[in-house]
């Protein structure tokens, strides 16, 4: 009994690591994005999202065009398909 528990357990596991993290490193739920819009004083642009991780004050993306990103609260948005500000597809990101 003790047997069958522990496999079932450890299956539930697996399957939850492996179908419940869209792109984002870890954690549960639908954190699919392709595309990150920077807006800071000295930059403006929308990048294609490889992986990205949270943090606790902000996030660290890793993208095809600029590498591995720490993007701080406030100066990023997030999006799936096309950008909000500048309207570009995750296609057209830079």
């Amino acid at each position: 009994m003790k047997r069958s528990l522990l496999i079932l357990t450890l299956m539930l596991t697996v399957c939850l690591v492996f179908v419940s993290c869209g792109n984002m490193n870890l954690g549960f739920g639908n954190y699919t994005f392709n595309g990150v819009h920077i807006e800071t004083y000295h930059n403006t642009a929308c990048y294609s999202v490889e992986t990205w991780t949270n943090a606790e004050t902000g996030i660290e993306v890793k993208t095809k065009e600029a590498g591995t990103l720490f993007l701080s609260e406030g100066t990023y948005i997030l999006y799936e398909n096309t950008c909000p500000i500048c309207s570009k597809t995750t296609n057209e990101a830079e």
